[in-house]
């Protein structure tokens, strides 16, 4: 242990802060040494590995805080329907208590010595069905107020009923934030061990290698050509006037590709665009996606063919907007900018392919 891991256990204000910053040095170095011991399994697939297991944390972590916003909106109506009822109660008993106390202050023959006190056989009818709807509107007031009771109790129970459900999904939320984190910890730390060893870095610059030759060969496989997608000229009319998918400077060019720390060199078959995680990515024309799915070492990539022989691949998306087969207009949203499949973190890697063949798209991009 470091010395400046020890000093921030020891300044760690509570027994729980000094455990919690344990673990998650020993879930860090646990992962780094299972990276190590498994040099021989394929970097992109671990990594693949990682990316899945963080991605169905974060859903459970969704699912979990969607059902415990629905409990939540439960237990706001059981509660509005408890103030209703208990209003209701009040109000009948308010309506009640005046006849009531008049009728006990009269006693049991109060009634009798109503009908009594008649001057005529008229004023005795009169009297006797007065008293009867009387005592009809008292019953149905009793009857509405025990109602309203009984709504009331129902009420309570189904909030303490939410209340407890509420309780029990706080604590599953912890648990599922806990775990995507600790998955996100995880793919953090293969990273790390990629970009700091030497051979790691090589074999992976050798594995994305395989990958863009297999990339090809599934370009290669796409539907044949279609013509007139993009409007009178076709695609190559655009040469010089296409947007970026997404905005943010070009960080990768097109070509070979030194890198500074190992001196190792790769060939990148298009750019990379270093474009804030989450950003909107859009058609550069109009085309027909024939891909949208994962792709080993690209992550979510969408592919849209824009006639004549000509694609635009964008890879790593976060999230993928369209579907294949669908039809999509300049600007669309393809997806979201994202770190998927990714060994440098959040970007864009962005492809123009010509019959195939991969061409530098910076000569086909608007100033």
């Amino acid at each position: 242990m470091t010395a400046l891991l020890l000093a921030a256990l020891l300044g760690a204000t509570s027994p729980k802060a000094q455990l919690d910053a344990l673990e998650a040095r020993r879930r860090a170095e646990e992962t780094a040494a299972k990276a190590l011991e498994h040099q021989e399994r394929s970097v992109l697939d671990t990594l693949a590995e990682a990316e899945n297991a963080l991605v169905e944390a974060r859903a459970e972590w969704r699912r979990v805080e969607a059902e415990r916003a629905a409990a939540e909106a439960r237990l706001a109506r059981a509660r509005e329907e408890e103030a209703a009822a208990q209003a209701r109660i009040r109000t009948r008993l308010a309506e009640l208590r005046p006849r009531l106390l008049a009728r006990a202050r009269l006693g049991r023959a109060g009634a009798l010595q109503v009908l009594l006190e008649s001057r005529s056989l008229a004023d005795l009818v009169k009297r006797r069905y007065l008293m009867a709807r009387i005592l009809a509107r008292d019953v149905a007031l009793l009857a509405d107020a025990r109602a309203g009771f009984e709504a009331r109790e129902r009420a309570r129970a189904e909030r303490q009923v939410e209340a407890e459900r509420i309780r029990v999904l706080a604590a599953e939320v912890e648990e599922r934030r806990g775990q995507a984190q600790a998955r996100r910890e995880e793919r953090e730390t293969l990273l790390a061990a990629l970009r700091s060893a030497r051979a790691f870095h090589e074999r992976a610059a050798d594995e994305v290698s395989v990958q863009a030759r297999k990339l090809a060969e599934f370009v290669a496989t796409l539907p044949p050509p279609r013509a007139g997608l993009t409007g009178p000229g076709g695609f190559a009319a655009h040469r010089g006037k296409l947007p970026l998918p997404a905005p943010g400077p070009i960080t990768v060019g097109f070509g070979r590709v030194v890198n500074p720390k190992f001196n190792t060199v790769t060939v990148q078959h298009g750019i990379d665009v270093d474009a804030p995680a989450g950003a909107p990515v859009h058609a550069v024309a109009a085309g027909r996606v024939v891909h949208a799915g994962w792709f080993k070492g690209y992550g979510n990539l969408v592919i849209v063919d824009h006639g004549e022989g000509y694609h635009t691949l964008v890879a790593h998306l976060a999230t993928m907007q369209t579907a294949m087969g669908e039809e999509v207009e300049p600007g669309a949203v393809l997806g979201t900018v994202g770190d998927s499949g990714s060994l440098k973190g959040p970007y864009l890697y962005f492809e123009i392919r010509e019959k195939g063949r991969p061409v530098d798209p910076r000569p086909w991009l608007a100033r």
